[in-house]
């Protein structure tokens, strides 16, 4: 009798975690900000951001660690409040936008920190180069929003990556190796 109450009961944890699939959430490039910040010749810390950005999460709110991300960046929506300096990371030299248009994150693991914290560690695809990456995330609010009452999901993001990995070195040590990201990013389920 005891064994089979302990199979009845493995068998309902197993399928409770089996009914409780991943849910599909939409990125809302409108409250999504993906910005860096990079040593500009040991005088200051230069700021610029993307603008164009897509994605999607997998979120299984009762165990975050089942969730997944992945988000694409077009890399000519690069945008340092320069003209020229945009164009100039544009080019050949940096980021080359004509042959690796897209940047690309793809997570791997997700691990729960605390109940508000998670460590997001996947693959980032920048200039033809695959490196891993970890980002550090703060759950910001899971809930209906106020505006629509869609179910949305508010996260705060940050990591950093040597450019030099991905094979930028233009003007290096000069411009910093280090490039610091913060991601402020809403997804909402589609409606």
């Amino acid at each position: 009798m005891k064994s089979r109450l302990t199979i009845i009961f493995l068998a309902s944890i197993f399928l409770s975690q089996a009914w409780a699939a991943p849910v599909s959430y939409g990125l809302n490039k409108d409250h999504t900000d993906v910005t860096f910040t990079i040593n500009h010749a040991g005088l200051s810390m230069k700021h610029g951001s993307f603008s164009e950005v897509s994605g999607n999460l997998q979120l299984d709110t009762d165990h975050l660690e089942a969730s997944s991300v992945q988000v694409t960046v077009a890399v000519n929506s690069i945008n340092t409040s320069h003209v020229k300096r945009d164009q100039d990371l544009q080019s050949t030299q940096f980021l080359d936008a004509a042959t690796f248009p897209t940047m690309h994150f793809v997570s791997r693991k997700v691990t729960a920190v605390d109940a508000s914290k998670l460590d997001i560690t996947g693959d980032l695809t920048l200039h033809g180069i695959t490196r891993p990456l970890v980002l550090h995330a703060t759950v910001n609010k899971i809930g209906k929003s106020p505006f629509g009452g869609v179910q949305t999901a508010g996260f705060t993001a940050t990591g950093t990556l040597k450019r030099s990995d991905f094979g930028i070195t233009t003007l290096a040590p000069l411009i910093g190796d280090d490039v610091s990201i913060v991601i402020d990013t809403e997804f909402a389920v589609p409606k």
